[in-house]
Parts: C-alpha cells; sequence; structure tokens
C-alpha cells in the first residue's frame, strides 16, 4: 500500500506545537547521494514535523526519522519545501500514522495544550518510554533555572535535577515516580526537593500521569510540580527585616542582632507557657579553601546558596539567620530533642547535596551542625554557647556531621 498523507481534518486536529526534539534523518538527497544528518525539530505534529537540513531534497521524497537517544523510528515524506533557515532548508515531513511513540507525547487536543502547557503556573514536563524528557515548559525553566533547550532530550535518570525525599534520600533509582507510573500506569503524587540550576534546594509537590495512546498504551507520562513554600510571604518577612536593619546584607536572612532578639523572645515563651525550642548552629566545612581554591565570589554564592537551601527546606515558623562568616543559626519552635535532631540531619543531607558552578566544575560543601533544646535557666548567652560547643564538637569529629546535647 502506498504512501497517503492525512486528510485536512485529521492535520487541523493534530495542530503543531514548537519543540525541539533531536532526531537523525536518513534519506537520499537531489544528488542522489546517501545522508544520515543529525538536527532538531522545530515544530511537531501528530502527523509529522518540520526540521531544518543542510541538504537539497526532492518534494514527496521519503525519509527515515529516528529519535536520538531511543529506537524509535518513523518513515516520513517530504510534504512541503518551507524555506532557508540558519541551519539549513526547512522542510515539512509528514507521516502516514501517529508518530507519537517516537516523540513521547500524546496530541489528543488543542484545549490539552492549552490548560496544562500554556495556562498552567505549575512546572510541567513529559516523558517517553523511556524517560528522556520530551517537553519543558516555562514554569519548570522558572521553577529549576533550566530552560527547555537544557532538559529536552536529557533522561530524568541523568539526575539534572538531583531528586530526593525530605529525608534527603535520591529518587532517580527505585523511587523514581516515572518509573512506577510508567509500569502500572497508576499517578502518584508525592514531595520531594529539586536540585535549582544555581545549586540550592527547591521543595515541590509533584503529580506524575500516564500518558497513552489511541491503543491505551502507556507511551510516556507527565509531570506536575509546583514549589510547595509559593504561599510563603517571604517578601513581607523580607520588607520587615529591612525597615530593621536586622537583616544581613549577602544572604538577606537575619543578621546576628535580631536572632540575638528571637532567642530572647523564645527563652521568656518557654519559660512562661513552657513552649518548646530547638537552636541548631551550623558551620560550612573547609570554607576558606573554597575561597582560596575558587575566589571568594564563589564562596560568597555558596553562602547565598546555603541560606536558599536551609530557608526553602525547612517550616515557615523557623527563624533562620547568619551568625556572621560562614556561620548560621536557625531557631525552630515546638521542636522536641527527638524531631530536632532529624530536622538538623536533614539539613545537613540537602546541604551536602547543594552546589555551585566554578568554571566547568560543581563545587559542594559539608557542614557542621550542633542542636540543642532551650532549658529554663538558659541564658541567650549560654543557650548560644551550649549550640556553638556542640557545633564544634562535630567539626573536630571530622565535620559533615550533627553533635546533639
Amino acid at each position: 500500500m502506498g504512501f497517503q498523507t492525512p486528510d485536512s481534518s485529521t492535520c487541523r486536529r493534530s495542530e503543531r506545537v514548537s519543540i525541539a526534539f533531536p532526531v537523525e534523518v536518513l534519506g537520499t538527497d537531489l544528488s542522489g547521494t546517501r545522508f544520515s544528518e543529525r538536527t532538531k525539530t522545530t515544530t511537531v505534529s501528530r502527523y509529522g514535523c518540520c526540521i531544518p537540513l543542510p541538504r537539497v531534497l526532492r518534494p514527496n521524497q521519503s525519509l527515515e526519522l529516528r529519535r536520538i537517544g531511543t529506537n524509535e523510528m518513523a518513515v516520513g515524506r517530504v510534504v512541503a519545501p518551507m524555506g532557508k533557515q540558519a541551519e539549513g532548508q526547512l522542510y515539512g515531513v509528514g507521516t502516514p500514522e501517529s508518530c507519537e511513540a517516537l516523540w513521547g507525547i500524546r496530541f489528543s487536543s488543542s484545549s490539552f495544550y492549552q490548560k496544562v502547557l500554556d495556562q498552567t503556573h505549575d512546572g510541567v514536563y513529559f516523558v517517553n518510554g523511556e524517560r528522556r524528557i520530551t517537553y519543558w515548559n516555562e514554569a519548570a525553566q522558572h521553577l529549576t533555572g533550566y530552560s527547555a533547550g537544557e532538559a529536552i532530550g536529557k533522561s530524568c535518570f541523568d539526575n539534572h535535577l538531583g531528586h530526593v525525599d525530605p529525608s534527603g534520600h535520591p529518587l532517580c533509582g527505585n523511587g523514581c515516580p516515572f518509573n512506577g507510573v510508567l509500569k502500572d500506569g497508576n499517578p502518584r503524587e508525592l514531595e520531594m526537593f529539586l536540585r535549582h540550576k544555581e545549586g540550592h534546594r527547591v521543595p515541590i509537590q509533584v503529580r506524575v500521569l500516564p500518558m497513552r495512546n489511541d491503543a491505551g498504551q502507556i507511551v510516556g507520562a507527565v509531570q506536575v510540580f509546583g514549589n510547595s513554600t509559593a504561599d510563603e510571604p517571604a517578601d513581607r518577612r523580607v520588607l520587615e527585616l529591612e525597615k530593621l536593619a536586622y537583616h544581613d546584607s549577602l544572604t538577606n536572612l537575619p543578621n546576628r542582632r535580631y536572632f540575638q532578639l528571637k532567642v530572647e523572645q523564645a527563652l521568656q515563651e518557654h519559660r512562661s507557657f513552657s513552649r518548646l525550642y530547638g537552636l541548631l548552629m551550623f558551620d560550612i566545612d573547609h570554607f576558606k579553601q573554597v575561597n582560596d581554591s575558587h575566589g571568594h565570589e564563589v564562596g560568597d554564592q555558596l553562602l547565598k546558596t546555603v541560606s536558599k537551601t536551609l530557608v526553602q527546606g525547612l517550616r515557615p515558623a523557623d527563624i533562620i539567620g547568619r551568625w556572621g562568616g560562614e556561620e548560621f543559626v536557625v531557631l525552630m519552635p515546638d521542636m522536641d530533642a527527638i524531631a530536632l535532631g532529624d530536622l538538623a540531619e536533614r539539613c545537613r543531607v540537602l546541604i551536602a547535596q547543594s552546589s555551585v558552578a566554578s568554571g566547568s566544575a560543581q563545587v559542594s560543601v559539608t557542614a557542621s551542625i550542633g542542636a540543642t533544646v532551650l532549658n529554663q535557666d538558659d541564658s541567650t548567652e549560654s543557650a548560644i554557647r551550649r549550640a556553638d560547643e556542640l557545633m564544634y564538637q562535630s567539626k573536630h569529629s571530622g565535620g559533615d556531621r550533627t553533635t546533639a546535647g
């Protein structure tokens, strides 16, 4: 049976979407030379795509398309030369059957794209059956720092987003929600942290849904995610701190003076109402070596990254401050010793998994932590001194650990 292009009504149902997929194109050019060229699509529809090629092709000639990084193949035919681009001649290539398996997305209707891709404030991305990213919307770029060009074509198991659960355990192996959805088709919802391109950790709420072709077979999955602290009134809190001149200019965290006042207030609440408070003190391990090896600009960026990781990794009620230099402090209301130790370990793991770029290298750090709870007979100075001493016990024991007392 010969090749037949889909009728016009079918083409209208499969509106083209601007997506850059890396593909390998095999065929014979106008001179009769057999070629294999790598390029990227400019738009994709259910029944074909537009591709630039540095060759002149005959109208209606046959081509083979292979999605790079997969074994999926589609046979198409040149249906329309569309002029020149910087990458070469642009051609419209049609396919006789839906190539959803090749692209890894479902072209069900334009309203689907309007609702899920164009009108949402959540991040959205698609993966095909091999967990390779096939679409990345603007909200995903905003939440992660990665553009569509940097994300599309990567496999989620490349771990460039470094997904971890709230305890800091990596999810890109057995815990990957895409794995489960692609196997059984059941949606997943969970909370996790991703690693922003700038290095800090971002808490997100995730929903993963299967995508099926017309036969009901699973051909990929879609993840919809949003920042779980997006509604936090951070701007109001920062303005308050700026008004009182109690914030640190580098990290925009409360400074030492503001934090001392909050500890004093917490001690008063503890004595009057027996409200529990936990106190953490962090010291970045080997920070001088970072400054010496990579420069103070990278060191400052690391301090900002650590502060962002702490702010987004802890509760809205927790007060995080910069004590000075490479030292940070956290005051946690309604926190007993056991819960305090768990949260301190969570912070330690998240800090160790954060990083910043220095040239072609990624620079990461660890933290030594002291954890204590406020006592009835504490003063502001004695409580902070005890956390400081516990922190230095962690540092003298090799660093990258928590000591509680």
